[in-house]
């Protein structure tokens, strides 16, 4: 009786023990030479100090070949004298891992600019990406033709920007079912009007104090591939702005998407869609343009997602060294507060220089955790000798209650090496379910990491294809019920930095197996429902015709085709 009692006991101590056990995470494995791709970017810099070389080098998510897996392009800049095309560079997935660099012929390989970034949506509705390249000129605007060829449309689309452009996104900010685009301008910069700065005797980097705002530029698309400057009409001509990163959101759920405009060291913006065709800034009585000492911040890379199931929006904003990251809680649709200075999510990027940031589920337990990639500015504009620093990435798992954890350096050698970071995205590269990242560094070389997420965690990733609405399903609002409860996210472009992750929701489930229900929530309001939806399965859902495909979201490798090793 007492061995029985003394088994009793240990058993239980076991189980408490398991119970009270840090979940099992995933590990970052850098797979970026066995992948094919050999990215690396470049600033241009000779010396002579030109403020835009301390930006870009930005990645993005699409579809160039019309296979339904996720593409890269990489954005690179070029040096200052040069007429010849940057080293952009475009590479389609094999479906095994591995990638295969198709930038020749692909229109990229003609675009002659010094680019920063990109956005990614459907503009013609034609069911093919199209992409609008960030430059220090403005943009271009290119239409994918065919698997894989694109063509700079941005003179006969009438897009006509010629500001500093570091990050853009498109929305259909009317809900006519044309994807517009926003572009943000950064300050008034032109080799003309470089500011030189001495520091300690030598030429250096100015900062953007040396250099005054500007406005962005809303274009409204008119169908037929032309779009219209509607920035003064929708309310946003003021000359204000130094836009670092743009989120797409709606914060208060009316079913109009508004935008988190972020911009270096003025204040930050929200902008409140009309659903007249205006918008109308409610940054600062909503509480997101200053920091809690009522100071504009960096506002670098932006986010904006449900982390806490409560329904609605959040965001999330990278800053600069001693600032750390900001994390707005929207408590009721109205008003913001930023949770991160009592918080490990302030303590944990309190000393870094945070550039891409955004929400994932990097475990597939079906909370949404925050990525940052982190990397100094190089000369720092004579500020804290720390912010001139290489930096590793965070990761902050969600633990479910409305906090994060900073899990970073638990993650595997390859996530803890410290980088220049710039431009960061996700996707799942490989069909096997978990979010891959896709990173890029200043003037450096890109980097691959797979996510390596523990056997036996589930999972459901949603397309949606409208017919009424965009395309690419912009605004589309899916939720997941399953026994761990109801998830939210919507499908939107831009976020991160310079950058913009796979259209694609990604729904994770932890090791529940059981069917879940959708629910899809279109702009013009039409609901769509789907119960006993099996999860580990890719399905698209289309405006028009309801659940039309579902597909398994690998494929055997090709003949030939290596497979990386796990």
């Amino acid at each position: 009786m007492a061995r029985a009692r003394i088994t009793g006991v240990l058993l239980a101590a076991v189980a408490l023990a398991a119970a009270q056990a840090p979940p099992a995470l995933p590990t970052f494995t850098d797979i970026t030479r066995a992948a094919g791709v050999a990215f690396t970017h470049q600033n241009g810099a000779t010396g002579d100090k030109w403020y835009p070389e301390l930006f870009g080098g930005g990645v993005v998510v699409l579809d160039a070949d019309d296979d339904s897996w996720p593409d890269l392009l990489f954005v690179n800049g070029r040096p200052w004298a040069s007429t010849a095309p940057a080293a952009h560079r475009l590479y389609r997935n094999n479906h095994d891992g591995t990638f295969r660099d198709v930038t020749a012929g692909s229109g990229f390989d003609r675009a002659a600019v010094y680019g920063l970034g990109a956005a990614v949506a459907d503009y013609d509705n034609d069911g093919r990406d199209d992409v609008f390249l960030t430059t220090v000129d403005g943009g271009r605007l290119y239409r994918q033709e065919a698997r894989g060829r694109f063509t700079d449309v941005t003179r006969a689309a009438g897009v006509t920007n010629r500001g500093f452009t570091v990050s853009a996104a498109w929305l259909d900010y009317d809900r006519d079912g044309l994807a517009d685009l926003f572009v943000g301008n950064y300050v008034q910069w032109s080799p003309a009007l470089e500011v030189r700065c001495a520091q300690g005797g030598e030429i250096g980097y100015c900062g953007p104090d040396a250099y005054k705002p500007t406005a962005p530029v809303l274009y409204r698309n008119l169908g037929g591939g032309r779009f219209a400057d509607v920035t003064a009409r929708a309310g946003m001509g003021e000359a204000a702005d130094k836009v670092m990163g743009v989120a797409v959101l709606d914060y208060n759920t009316d079913g109009w998407p508004d935008l988190f405009i972020g911009s270096d060291r003025v204040p930050a913006r929200l902008y409140r869609n009309t659903g007249r065709g205006g918008f109308v800034d409610e940054g600062l009585p909503a509480g997101v343009a200053l920091s809690e000492q009522g100071v504009a911040r960096a506002n670098m890379g932006v986010d904006a997602a449900d982390f806490d199931r409560s329904g609605r929006p959040h965001i999330l904003v990278g800053n600069f060294v001693s600032e750390m990251l900001g994390l707005y809680r929207n408590t009721d649709g109205r008003f913001f507060t930023d949770v991160a200075p009592r918080s490990e999510v302030g303590r944990a990027s309190l000393l870094m220089v945070t550039w891409a940031v955004f929400f994932f589920d990097a475990d597939l337990d079906g909370w949404l955790d925050i990525f940052a990639l982190n990397g100094g500015t190089d000369e720092s504009q004579g500020r804290d000798a720390r912010a001139r620093l290489s930096m590793p990435p965070l990761l902050l798992r969600n633990r479910g209650t409305g906090t994060f954890e900073n899990v970073s350096a638990r993650l595997g050698a390859a996530f803890t090496r410290p980088v220049m970071g710039r431009g960061a995205a996700h996707a799942d590269i490989d069909g096997d379910g978990d979010l891959d990242l896709a990173l890029t560094t200043l003037n450096g070389p890109a980097t691959l990491l797979r996510n390596d997420t523990p056997a036996g965690r589930t999972w459901l990733r949603v397309r949606v294809r409208g017919t009424r609405a965009t395309r690419s399903g912009l605004g589309v609002v899916v939720r997941v019920t399953g026994p761990g409860g109801t998830q939210s996210q919507t499908v939107r472009s831009g976020s991160s930095y310079a950058s913009q992750s796979d259209l694609a929701l990604t729904f994770g489930f932890g090791n529940d197996t059981a069917p879940v229900a959708v629910e899809v929530v279109w702009p013009s309001g039409t609901r769509q429902a789907f119960a006993a939806v099996r999860p580990n399965q890719t399905i698209v859902v289309d405006e028009s015709r309801g659940l039309v495909v579902t597909a398994a979201p690998s494929a055997p490798p090709r003949p030939g085709a290596a497979v990386l090793p796990r």
